[in-house]
């Protein structure tokens, strides 16, 4: 029986692979510029006059993904490939849960407060946990087992920087072809690309597991006071009636 948490994710990796069947990058690195956005999308119209896509891929601040010989994007967000340390993975259920959709909320027009942005990622990190709880999630098969390449690390001038996808970018990036093409361009470049080691669905689920433990630990030292409880009332009883 599929879990919550696997028909979230068949959704909405449904939904972004319909969006990408008539534009995916061919298998290994690219040689050309391909991308995905509103932007890109823009830019590609057949009327669009040529010096206005430059302008026109400005867009893609509103959520893209592109990926080229000299570099990568993400949400109009560029660095060349000769900048990129490493690329790290997550799983995209985890990623979206404590990532995205934290960042997406902290930009409404609500209340603001110091610390926000902290309090909903740890708000979604403990929903996470409840729900890894109660679904007991295997890892290892079903949608659950999907990654994406989420977070890019590079270097700065003073200091390194990351970027990382948003929501839609996140679900352009959960279909295999792009995922591929831009593990394969990294490489390509040198680059490494390995799981992060603090990835939030695994420790929601070793959360989940520790909390069953303790649970499964609990009942049984309860039931073994009742059936104490019990001996010891039988045989008060006993006696009061000898």
């Amino acid at each position: 029986m599929a879990s919550p948490l696997d028909v979230v994710t068949a959704l909405a990796v449904g939904f972004g692979q319909a969006i990408l069947k008539p534009v995916r990058p061919e298998p290994g690195p690219v040689t050309e510029r391909w991308g995905v956005g509103v932007g890109e999308f823009a830019a590609r119209l057949p009327k669009m006059p040529g010096p206005l896509r430059g302008v026109a891929r400005k867009l893609n601040q509103f959520g893209s993904v592109v990926v080229s010989p000299s570099g990568i994007e993400f949400d109009g967000d560029e660095v060349e490939w000769d900048r990129v340390t490493e690329i790290r993975t997550r799983r995209l259920v985890g990623y979206l849960l404590t990532d995205t959709i934290p960042k997406q909320v902290n930009r409404l027009p609500a209340y603001r407060f110091p610390g926000r942005s902290l309090v909903l990622t740890g708000a979604m990190q403990a929903a996470l946990t409840a729900v890894a709880v109660v679904a007991d999630p295997q890892l290892d098969r079903g949608f659950l087992t999907l990654y994406i390449p989420a977070e890019v690390h590079c270097r700065g001038l003073l200091r390194g920087k990351d970027i990382q996808p948003g929501f839609p970018a996140s679900l352009v990036l959960a279909d295999p072809s792009v995922r591929d093409c831009v593990e394969a361009t990294a490489r390509q470049h040198g680059i490494p690309v390995h799981q992060a080691d603090d990835d939030a669905l695994e420790v929601a689920a070793r959360r989940a597991a520790a909390i069953r433990s303790a649970i499964g630990k609990a009942v049984t030292v309860a039931g073994k006071a009742v059936t104490v409880a019990s001996t010891l009332a039988g045989q008060a009883g006993t006696r009061s009636s000898a």
